[in-house]
Protein backbone atom coordinates (compact mmCIF):
# COMPACT_ATOMS: atom_id res chain seq x y z
CA UNK A 1 0.00 0.00 0.00
CA UNK A 2 2.64 2.41 0.77
CA UNK A 3 4.68 1.42 -2.69
CA UNK A 4 0.66 3.02 -4.73
CA UNK A 5 0.81 6.08 -2.24
CA UNK A 6 4.76 6.86 -3.10
CA UNK A 7 4.14 6.17 -7.04
CA UNK A 8 0.72 8.06 -6.78
CA UNK A 9 2.42 11.13 -5.05
CA UNK A 10 4.99 10.27 -7.78
CA UNK A 11 2.66 10.97 -10.11
CA UNK A 12 1.14 13.88 -9.22
CA UNK A 13 4.26 15.73 -8.35
CA UNK A 14 5.11 14.80 -12.14
CA UNK A 15 1.91 16.45 -13.43
CA UNK A 16 2.04 19.82 -11.79
CA UNK A 17 5.81 20.04 -12.99
CA UNK A 18 4.78 19.40 -16.85
CA UNK A 19 1.64 21.45 -16.63
CA UNK A 20 3.89 24.22 -15.38
CA UNK A 21 7.01 23.69 -17.21
CA UNK A 22 6.46 26.53 -19.33
CA UNK A 23 6.55 29.18 -16.88
CA UNK A 24 9.42 27.60 -15.12
CA UNK A 25 11.45 27.88 -19.04
CA UNK A 26 9.86 30.76 -21.25
CA UNK A 27 11.34 29.22 -24.49
CA UNK A 28 9.98 25.84 -23.96
CA UNK A 29 6.36 25.83 -25.54
CA UNK A 30 4.67 22.26 -25.78
CA UNK A 31 1.90 21.51 -27.93
CA UNK A 32 -1.35 21.89 -26.40
CA UNK A 33 -2.70 18.77 -27.49
CA UNK A 34 0.42 16.99 -25.54
CA UNK A 35 -1.25 17.93 -22.42
CA UNK A 36 -4.74 16.02 -22.79
CA UNK A 37 -2.89 13.37 -24.76
CA UNK A 38 -1.02 12.77 -21.79
CA UNK A 39 -4.08 12.12 -19.08
CA UNK A 40 -5.44 10.16 -22.22
CA UNK A 41 -2.74 7.77 -21.81
CA UNK A 42 -3.00 7.70 -18.60
CA UNK A 43 -6.39 6.37 -18.81
CA UNK A 44 -5.61 3.85 -21.46
CA UNK A 45 -3.53 2.45 -19.53
CA UNK A 46 -5.05 2.01 -16.42
CA UNK A 47 -8.12 0.40 -18.26
CA UNK A 48 -5.99 -1.95 -20.22
CA UNK A 49 -3.83 -4.25 -17.93
CA UNK A 50 -1.96 -6.09 -20.20
CA UNK A 51 -0.11 -2.42 -21.00
CA UNK A 52 0.47 -2.07 -17.30
CA UNK A 53 2.38 -5.56 -17.53
CA UNK A 54 4.65 -4.71 -20.39
CA UNK A 55 8.42 -2.44 -20.16
CA UNK A 56 7.40 1.17 -20.22
CA UNK A 57 9.06 1.48 -23.61
CA UNK A 58 6.71 -0.81 -25.42
CA UNK A 59 3.48 1.98 -24.54
CA UNK A 60 5.54 4.50 -25.09
CA UNK A 61 6.79 3.44 -28.83
CA UNK A 62 2.82 2.24 -29.51
CA UNK A 63 2.01 5.92 -28.12
CA UNK A 64 4.01 7.79 -31.07
CA UNK A 65 2.43 6.89 -33.86
CA UNK A 66 -0.61 8.68 -32.73
CA UNK A 67 1.53 11.31 -31.37
CA UNK A 68 3.25 12.28 -33.85
CA UNK A 69 -0.01 11.78 -36.39
CA UNK A 70 -1.78 15.06 -33.79
CA UNK A 71 1.44 17.03 -34.04
CA UNK A 72 1.24 17.15 -38.04
CA UNK A 73 -2.56 17.61 -38.04
CA UNK A 74 -2.66 20.34 -35.50
CA UNK A 75 0.61 21.94 -37.89
CA UNK A 76 3.06 21.75 -34.96
CA UNK A 77 6.47 21.30 -36.67
CA UNK A 78 8.35 18.24 -35.57
CA UNK A 79 11.85 18.84 -37.10
CA UNK A 80 15.00 21.35 -37.06
CA UNK A 81 14.90 24.04 -34.29
CA UNK A 82 11.81 22.30 -33.10
CA UNK A 83 13.42 18.46 -32.54
CA UNK A 84 14.21 19.86 -28.69
CA UNK A 85 10.68 20.74 -28.15
CA UNK A 86 9.43 17.36 -30.09
CA UNK A 87 12.27 15.46 -27.74
CA UNK A 88 10.58 16.82 -24.71
CA UNK A 89 7.14 16.08 -25.42
CA UNK A 90 8.18 12.50 -26.30
CA UNK A 91 10.01 12.20 -22.75
CA UNK A 92 7.54 13.74 -20.92
CA UNK A 93 4.98 11.20 -22.65
CA UNK A 94 7.35 8.24 -21.63
CA UNK A 95 7.72 9.65 -17.86
CA UNK A 96 4.04 9.41 -17.76
CA UNK A 97 3.27 5.87 -18.99
CA UNK A 98 6.41 4.73 -16.78
CA UNK A 99 4.54 6.02 -13.58
CA UNK A 100 1.16 5.27 -14.73
CA UNK A 101 2.60 1.44 -15.05
CA UNK A 102 4.51 1.41 -11.95
CA UNK A 103 0.15 2.43 -10.07
CA UNK A 104 -1.07 -0.01 -11.98
CA UNK A 105 0.82 -3.15 -11.58
CA UNK A 106 0.82 -2.28 -8.07
CA UNK A 107 -3.07 -1.87 -7.65
CA UNK A 108 -3.59 -4.91 -9.34
CA UNK A 109 -0.86 -7.02 -7.06
CA UNK A 110 -2.98 -5.07 -3.79
CA UNK A 111 -6.28 -6.69 -5.60
CA UNK A 112 -4.79 -9.96 -5.72
CA UNK A 113 -3.94 -9.94 -1.94
CA UNK A 114 -7.20 -9.21 -1.42
CA UNK A 115 -8.65 -11.59 -2.96
CA UNK A 116 -6.54 -14.41 -1.45
CA UNK A 117 -7.26 -13.19 1.91
CA UNK A 118 -10.60 -12.50 2.13
CA UNK A 119 -11.76 -15.48 -0.85
CA UNK A 120 -8.78 -18.15 -1.37
CA UNK A 121 -9.17 -18.78 2.47
CA UNK A 122 -12.44 -20.73 1.67
CA UNK A 123 -10.60 -23.36 -0.69
CA UNK A 124 -9.12 -25.22 2.38
CA UNK A 125 -9.49 -28.66 1.34
CA UNK A 126 -9.13 -28.71 -2.00
CA UNK A 127 -6.46 -28.74 -5.06
CA UNK A 128 -5.95 -27.34 -8.01
CA UNK A 129 -6.25 -29.86 -10.71
CA UNK A 130 -3.09 -30.18 -11.55
CA UNK A 131 -1.51 -30.93 -7.73
CA UNK A 132 -5.12 -33.07 -7.13
CA UNK A 133 -4.78 -35.49 -10.33
CA UNK A 134 -1.47 -37.04 -8.68
CA UNK A 135 -3.39 -38.33 -5.59
CA UNK A 136 -6.64 -39.07 -7.86
CA UNK A 137 -3.74 -41.16 -9.88
CA UNK A 138 -2.66 -43.09 -6.72
CA UNK A 139 -6.34 -43.90 -5.30
CA UNK A 140 -7.18 -45.32 -8.83
CA UNK A 141 -3.72 -47.44 -8.95
CA UNK A 142 -4.80 -48.83 -5.45
CA UNK A 143 -8.33 -49.52 -6.23
CA UNK A 144 -7.32 -51.55 -9.30
CA UNK A 145 -4.62 -53.09 -7.67
CA UNK A 146 -6.08 -54.12 -4.35
CA UNK A 147 -9.78 -54.70 -6.28
CA UNK A 148 -11.68 -52.22 -4.75
CA UNK A 149 -14.42 -49.90 -6.12
CA UNK A 150 -13.91 -46.13 -6.36
CA UNK A 151 -15.78 -43.10 -8.37
CA UNK A 152 -14.94 -39.63 -9.64
CA UNK A 153 -17.18 -37.03 -9.75
CA UNK A 154 -17.71 -34.40 -11.73
CA UNK A 155 -19.64 -31.20 -10.28
CA UNK A 156 -20.48 -27.93 -11.57
CA UNK A 157 -23.48 -25.14 -10.78
CA UNK A 158 -26.15 -24.55 -13.40
CA UNK A 159 -27.00 -20.92 -14.32
CA UNK A 160 -29.86 -20.37 -13.31
CA UNK A 161 -29.64 -21.26 -9.72
CA UNK A 162 -26.52 -18.75 -9.62
CA UNK A 163 -29.31 -16.10 -11.12
CA UNK A 164 -31.72 -16.98 -8.40
CA UNK A 165 -29.08 -16.55 -5.22
CA UNK A 166 -26.88 -13.45 -7.21
CA UNK A 167 -28.69 -11.13 -4.90
CA UNK A 168 -27.26 -12.97 -1.73
CA UNK A 169 -24.02 -13.12 -3.10
CA UNK A 170 -23.52 -9.46 -4.48
CA UNK A 171 -23.96 -8.45 -0.81
CA UNK A 172 -21.65 -10.75 0.23
CA UNK A 173 -18.67 -9.85 -1.59
CA UNK A 174 -17.87 -7.44 -4.52
CA UNK A 175 -19.50 -7.61 -7.86
CA UNK A 176 -15.86 -8.19 -9.54
CA UNK A 177 -15.08 -11.19 -6.74
CA UNK A 178 -18.35 -13.04 -6.99
CA UNK A 179 -17.76 -15.67 -9.75
CA UNK A 180 -14.53 -16.88 -7.43
CA UNK A 181 -16.41 -16.30 -4.46
CA UNK A 182 -19.36 -18.45 -5.39
CA UNK A 183 -16.33 -21.26 -6.68
CA UNK A 184 -14.91 -20.95 -3.14
CA UNK A 185 -18.63 -21.70 -1.70
CA UNK A 186 -18.94 -24.81 -3.23
CA UNK A 187 -15.48 -26.17 -2.78
CA UNK A 188 -16.00 -25.26 0.65
CA UNK A 189 -19.10 -26.81 0.79
CA UNK A 190 -17.74 -29.89 -1.05
CA UNK A 191 -15.15 -30.54 1.79
CA UNK A 192 -17.80 -30.58 4.71
CA UNK A 193 -20.09 -33.04 2.77
CA UNK A 194 -17.74 -35.57 1.14
CA UNK A 195 -15.09 -37.94 3.35
CA UNK A 196 -11.59 -36.81 4.26
CA UNK A 197 -10.02 -39.71 2.77
CA UNK A 198 -12.06 -38.18 -1.14
CA UNK A 199 -9.87 -35.98 -3.45
CA UNK A 200 -11.65 -32.45 -4.59
CA UNK A 201 -9.97 -30.67 -7.00
CA UNK A 202 -11.05 -27.67 -9.45
CA UNK A 203 -10.82 -28.13 -13.06
CA UNK A 204 -11.21 -25.60 -15.65
CA UNK A 205 -14.89 -24.23 -14.80
CA UNK A 206 -15.50 -27.36 -12.81
CA UNK A 207 -15.04 -29.55 -10.12
CA UNK A 208 -13.49 -33.68 -9.89
CA UNK A 209 -14.06 -35.32 -6.83
CA UNK A 210 -12.67 -39.14 -6.27
CA UNK A 211 -14.03 -41.51 -3.93
CA UNK A 212 -12.27 -44.23 -3.01
CA UNK A 213 -13.66 -47.26 -1.91
CA UNK A 214 -17.39 -45.92 -3.15
CA UNK A 215 -19.46 -48.42 -5.49
CA UNK A 216 -21.66 -47.70 -8.38
CA UNK A 217 -24.54 -48.66 -5.88
CA UNK A 218 -23.16 -46.21 -3.28
CA UNK A 219 -22.96 -43.13 -5.85
CA UNK A 220 -26.43 -42.62 -6.56
CA UNK A 221 -26.98 -41.50 -2.99
CA UNK A 222 -23.97 -39.25 -2.58
CA UNK A 223 -24.81 -37.66 -5.46
CA UNK A 224 -28.45 -37.08 -3.91
CA UNK A 225 -26.39 -35.75 -0.74
CA UNK A 226 -24.42 -33.39 -2.66
CA UNK A 227 -27.53 -32.02 -5.22
CA UNK A 228 -29.72 -31.84 -1.91
CA UNK A 229 -26.84 -29.48 0.50
CA UNK A 230 -26.33 -27.09 -2.66
CA UNK A 231 -29.77 -26.43 -2.23
CA UNK A 232 -29.91 -25.89 0.95
CA UNK A 233 -26.95 -24.55 1.78
CA UNK A 234 -26.01 -22.61 -1.16
CA UNK A 235 -29.85 -22.02 -2.79
CA UNK A 236 -27.49 -23.87 -6.56
CA UNK A 237 -28.37 -26.00 -8.43
CA UNK A 238 -25.36 -28.67 -9.12
CA UNK A 239 -25.20 -30.91 -12.32
CA UNK A 240 -22.69 -34.08 -11.31
CA UNK A 241 -21.67 -36.79 -13.87
CA UNK A 242 -20.54 -39.70 -12.15
CA UNK A 243 -18.25 -42.68 -13.38
CA UNK A 244 -17.24 -45.81 -11.56
CA UNK A 245 -14.23 -48.21 -11.67
CA UNK A 246 -13.97 -51.12 -12.64
CA UNK A 247 -17.36 -50.86 -14.12
CA UNK A 248 -16.85 -47.80 -16.83
CA UNK A 249 -13.02 -47.63 -17.01
CA UNK A 250 -9.68 -48.53 -15.60
CA UNK A 251 -7.79 -45.45 -15.97
CA UNK A 252 -7.89 -41.86 -14.80
CA UNK A 253 -8.16 -40.39 -18.33
CA UNK A 254 -10.98 -42.66 -19.17
CA UNK A 255 -13.11 -42.21 -15.89
CA UNK A 256 -12.68 -38.22 -15.86
CA UNK A 257 -13.90 -38.40 -19.58
CA UNK A 258 -17.16 -40.38 -18.72
CA UNK A 259 -17.67 -38.15 -15.71
CA UNK A 260 -17.69 -35.08 -17.67
CA UNK A 261 -19.49 -36.06 -20.58
CA UNK A 262 -22.41 -37.49 -17.95
CA UNK A 263 -22.11 -34.11 -16.22
CA UNK A 264 -22.90 -32.32 -19.70
CA UNK A 265 -25.30 -34.66 -20.67
CA UNK A 266 -27.45 -34.21 -17.28
CA UNK A 267 -26.74 -30.32 -18.16
CA UNK A 268 -28.41 -30.22 -21.51
CA UNK A 269 -31.11 -32.38 -20.24
CA UNK A 270 -32.03 -30.17 -17.36
CA UNK A 271 -31.56 -27.01 -19.65
CA UNK A 272 -34.04 -28.51 -22.30
CA UNK A 273 -36.87 -29.17 -19.11
CA UNK A 274 -36.44 -25.31 -18.01
CA UNK A 275 -36.13 -23.47 -21.65
CA UNK A 276 -36.78 -25.67 -24.15
CA UNK A 277 -37.49 -22.75 -26.53
CA UNK A 278 -33.81 -21.06 -25.93
CA UNK A 279 -31.04 -23.20 -27.43
CA UNK A 280 -28.34 -20.19 -26.20
CA UNK A 281 -28.88 -20.52 -23.08
CA UNK A 282 -25.27 -21.46 -21.54
CA UNK A 283 -26.33 -23.56 -18.67
CA UNK A 284 -23.33 -23.83 -16.50
CA UNK A 285 -21.47 -21.33 -14.40
CA UNK A 286 -17.81 -20.90 -15.18
CA UNK A 287 -16.27 -21.13 -11.55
Amino acid sequence: MKKVRFWLIGLLVWFFFFFNIERLDEPINIASFVYVFAIACVLIIMLIPSLQKMPFYWPTLLALAPYFFLKAMFGYEIGGVNIPITVTEICAIGITIFLTGQIGRRLESLQEAVANLTIDQLYSGTHSFESGQGSIYREIRRARNYHRPAALLAISVTEDSLNQSLDRFVREVQNEFINKYISARVANMLVGELQDTDVIAKRNDHFVALLPETSRENVSKIIARLEAAGKEKLDLTFIIGAATFPDEAVTFERLLERAEVKMEQTRMGKQSKVEPASPQTKGVLQI
